[in-house]
């Protein structure tokens, strides 16, 4: 039976870290996954199919539905290939501080376009309208009259833009309703590209051994992911995703990467 894709935005809860493996030689020690591409943070599909596979295997147990959505995991050659395929996790929106409330998720045109690219070829429809490529408020209240900035970056509010939905046929995703703002690409690039950096220190029998720094992807993140399944197990996979909280990457013990997956209307 052909497999069909599925869209699905997953909004990170609480700030996460899917580590890449790499050092830069510099203050960080752990940096997390990006886009060989683009740069910007992502999550690679092998970390996202393991995240739902724990999950999974939390909730139905280690028996024959797992099995058949994920693969039998490798026992000497004992492995099989699963009935799902699982795409990588690309970049939505990032949250970025402001002088005008607490943060604004900001997102750029290119990459919106690439995901609409993307979108029409999986499911053959795009999901998002098209954004402006220049740093702009679109507010739902009376735009300020001050100047805005988020983080370093000044925003216009010259034209007044009254709020849009950021999304084709009546797609929503709440922390949307109210507000975003556009970047153009050479602000995103750099927001995308400073995260913010964690100090963790591992104390051991009271006495503090280790000082190290950490990327994390903030939470309020929106990434947006495509996933292949179909048979009868569809059904059931998706009521739980629905009403999941799915902890994607390291930390688990301190509440990092709980995320939650909504499903994009088709």
């Amino acid at each position: 039976m052909k497999n069909t894709f599925h869209a699905y935005f997953i909004q990170c809860i609480t700030n996460m870290h899917v580590g890449s493996g790499d050092a830069n030689y510099g203050i960080v020690d752990k940096l997390v996954q990006r886009d060989p591409v683009t740069d910007f943070p992502t999550i690679h599909p092998s970390s996202l199919k393991g995240a739902l596979r724990a999950h999974f295997e939390s909730v139905w147990g280690e028996g024959d539905k797992v099995n058949t959505i994920f693969g039998k995991e490798a026992k000497g050659t004992d492995s099989e290939t699963g009935e799902y395929k699982f795409l990588g996790a690309d970049l939505v929106s990032l949250p970025v501080r402001c002088n005008f409330d607490q943060y604004v998720l900001g997102v750029n045109k290119e990459q919106i376009d690439h995901l609409n690219a993307k979108a029409e070829l999986l499911i053959d429809e795009e999901i998002f309208l098209g954004v402006v490529d220049k740093n702009q408020l679109v507010f739902q209240l009376k735009t300020p009259n001050y100047d805005l900035y988020a983080e370093d970056i000044k925003i216009e509010n010259d034209d007044k833009v009254a709020h849009k939905s950021l999304f084709q046929k009546g797609q929503t995703l709440k922390c949307f309703d109210t507000k975003y703002a556009t970047f153009n690409g050479e602000s995103f690039k750099t927001i995308a590209k400073d995260l913010p950096v964690i100090a963790r220190n591992h104390i051991e029998d009271g006495t503090s051994n280790n000082l190290w720094y950490e990327e994390v992807v903030p939470h309020q993140t929106v990434f947006i992911t495509f996933i292949a399944g179909t048979g009868n197990l569809l059904t059931e996979f998706e009521a739980e995703l629905a009403k999941a909280i799915v902890q994607i990457g390291g930390n688990a013990t301190i509440g990092y990467g709980l995320c939650k997956f909504y499903k994009i209307k088709q």
